[in-house]
């Protein structure tokens, strides 16, 4: 669940553990309000069945990621454009964009199942605009990308093709293209920048593909990235943003750490958001060029399960060198049951609160993929306070201890380490904060010097 410091936001985690769930006047009117946008989508797709963007729109959860890189030249006018465009009755339209700054040269594009012209275009008139006749790089007309379960590598990335770029030489598109320049660096300065916002946080929940159109990323480094450095990965919880983690992050030794963000839009499946952390952390493995890399995952609330996917994802053929450490707070291991009752009522509800329901697939899956044994795991768990959410077994207020302490993970757990404090208030808790310093500095030792990042 999100550190959220609202009283609406303190409403709304209160209901959805009630028997009313979420649906009531508590939850406020996002919800509502996602609801009826979904009834309006699924009527206009019945009768427009090959609308890609609507479909993508619609349903999110059921799209994949094309992810790719390219070179961007060194005399690039700026950052480029990726577009991908589906086509439907002869006509080609953009169903999916994100700038590529050169730097990093890496993009991921969330599509659903289709055919697609991957082109890219620069700002070759500095106008501010990327348009049609600034076309610099494509796939061959005749060479579509396939993005679906089979062309997938597991389940959810899609690879896309190398694509050349050539600024001397430009083409044009056949279709309308006038988006504006904004690029939009990886590189943050702390969690107070405007992009993590509460609001932001909330579209990310209800309107995922809104939320990655302002983000264009799903990982952040505070400051510029320092490979020679530990690298310390927060993955929030449902609703979140990294500002969730701003005591947490006070209280490490950024002299120490270098600190990545995991951003995402958590009304996605759980299956989704997992790879996605995985692949992200297997490409700052793949560019840091330093053999003694080391990794620390740490996570809160709904961002364990999302962790927990990754590191299943990571380890899928053993422990990689550079994971050190999986740490995890207040997590719903065991899911959530209000969520399953919603889930037997047949109500509308967000894809990822299907994912944490009591005995949901993914929940049930999630286990069959034990953790290695040379993995350290460190199992933070709040109990809340007296007289506000009550001790044991009530929980920390939000999730019960049954689920946060489920054997499954328990049993696997390098140390169980518990807290008198309340589902928010422990990623704050100065004995909690001064106990995962600790197992960040035991596991996660300092490595040799290396080169400091271009960027992932």
């Amino acid at each position: 669940m999100r550190g959220l410091r609202s009283a609406v936001g303190a409403r709304l985690l209160a209901a959805t553990l009630s028997a009313s769930w979420f649906l009531s006047a508590a939850a406020g009117c996002s919800y509502l309000q996602w609801r009826r946008e979904k009834g309006l989508q699924r009527a206009r797709l019945e009768k427009n069945p090959g609308d890609l963007i609507l479909e993508k729109e619609y349903a999110p959860e059921g799209c994949f990621g094309l992810a790719g890189r390219i070179e961007v030249p060194a005399h690039a006018p700026g950052p480029l454009l990726a577009a991908a465009f589906g086509r439907s009755n002869g006509q080609a339209s953009m169903v999916g964009s994100r700038e590529v700054i050169a730097e990093s040269g890496h993009y991921g594009l969330l599509l659903p199942s289709g055919s697609y012209d991957l082109v890219f275009f620069a700002d070759l008139n500095h106008d501010g605009y990327y348009e049609a006749d600034e076309v610099v790089g494509r796939t061959p007309p005749d060479a579509p990308v396939l993005v679906g379960a089979e062309t997938s590598v597991d389940g959810m990335i899609v690879p896309a093709p190398p694509v050349a770029i050539d600024l001397g030489r430009p083409g044009s598109f056949d279709a309308a293209v006038r988006v504006r320049v904004e690029p939009r660096p990886f590189v943050v300065e702390s969690v107070d920048d405007p992009i993590f916002s509460e609001e932001m946080g909330e579209l990310g929940l209800y309107w995922p593909i809104r939320f990655l159109a302002k983000t264009q990323s799903w990982f952040f480094s505070i400051g510029a990235p320092d490979f020679s450095k530990p690298q310390l990965v927060l993955v929030h919880g449902i609703g979140g943003t990294p500002r969730d983690f701003r005591s947490l992050i006070a209280s490490v030794a950024r002299s120490r750490y270098q600190v990545w963000l995991f951003y995402y839009p958590s009304g996605l499946r759980l299956e989704q958001l997992g790879i996605v952390l995985a692949h992200s952390i297997e490409r700052v493995a793949a560019e840091s060029a330093n053999r003694n890399l080391r990794v620390a995952i740490v996570a809160h609330s709904m961002g364990g399960l999302v962790g927990r996917r990754a590191v299943n994802e990571l380890c899928r053929s053993g422990r990689p060198p550079y994971l050190s450490v999986y740490a995890s707070f207040d997590t719903p291991y065991g899911g959530v049951e209000a969520a399953a009752k919603a889930v037997r009522k047949g109500s509308t509800i967000l894809p990822s609160w299907a994912d944490i329901a009591v005995g949901s697939r993914f929940v049930t899956a999630l286990y069959e993929t034990p953790l290695p044994k040379d993995l350290p795991f460190y199992l933070f768990f709040g109990w809340g306070q007296g007289g506000t959410s009550g001790p044991s077994p009530a929980g920390d207020g939000t999730i019960p201890l049954s689920s946060q302490l489920d054997p499954r993970v328990k049993l696997a757990a390098t140390r169980a380490l518990g807290y008198g404090a309340t589902h928010v208030g422990i990623l704050s808790d100065a004995d909690a904060l001064d106990e995962l310093t600790r197992v960040l500095d035991a596991t996660t030792p300092p490595v040799s010097h290396g080169p400091a990042a271009s960027a992932p």
